[in-house]
């Protein structure tokens, strides 16, 4: 009981920080934003933005599992995510179009991660992976990112972005992808009509993604 009240409690102080720091951006304040974002690092991982956005995604996670060795990493993985997120907005406003997508895709890679190990949904301030990929969509997404993203929007129920992944991951590899492709329209098969309405996919393209990866096969 005391690990969840204490959870709760970290859980409310990120959410009032993000909502300040997005109060700052809103009012155009971008300098103090900067400020903001860099001492929010600081504080959870003892190095500033300079040095967080030098790191990869497997270093930025076992830097923030050092910090935070508990099951409940994921809310402070999250909150990380939701800093980069609005610091990606912010070089993206200044035109820093590669620097945004640095911070957009430790973001993304945060948020796959941290929804992956959470027992639970992930909290508000966690931003959502489609606005991220918003902030992608010139990017060429690394392969270890595009496979993860497939898994994640399959289970996120998003079935009309994993087909549109699954058929990026093939042009970059289709021997690689061809058994995991067909296994996919396998289940899609399974599903209900409801359920691929509902995910803005038609019977008919299913059927004719199958048809397409058989004759491939």
């Amino acid at each position: 009981m005391y690990r969840d009240d204490y959870i709760l409690r970290l859980i409310a102080q990120f959410g009032a920080i993000i909502r300040h720091i997005l109060g700052l951006y809103r009012a155009g304040h971008s300098p103090l934003v900067r400020i903001a974002i860099d001492n929010a690092y600081r504080d959870r991982l003892g190095v500033g933005s300079d040095q967080v956005a030098r790191m990869s995604d497997r270093q930025l996670l076992a830097l923030l599992r050092f910090h935070n060795q508990t099951e409940d990493w994921w809310s402070e993985g999250a909150y990380l995510a939701a800093l980069l997120a609005v610091e990606a907005r912010v070089l993206a406003d200044d035109n820093d179009s590669e620097s945004a997508a640095e911070r957009a895709l430790l973001a993304l890679q945060l948020v796959i991660e941290c929804a992956l190990a959470a027992p639970a949904p992930l909290p508000d301030y966690t931003p959502h992976y489609a606005d991220l990929l918003l902030l992608l969509q010139d990017y060429d997404l690394p392969m270890s990112t595009l496979a993860a993203l497939f898994s994640f929007c399959e289970q996120a129920g998003d079935l009309a972005r994993s087909e549109n992944i699954i058929h990026e991951l093939l042009v970059r590899d289709p021997d690689g992808w061809w058994a995991a492709a067909r296994a996919f329209y396998l289940r899609l098969q399974a599903c209900s009509d409801e359920v691929l309405t509902a995910a803005s996919l038609s019977r008919e393209e299913v059927i004719a993604g199958l048809a397409e990866l058989n004759g491939r096969g």
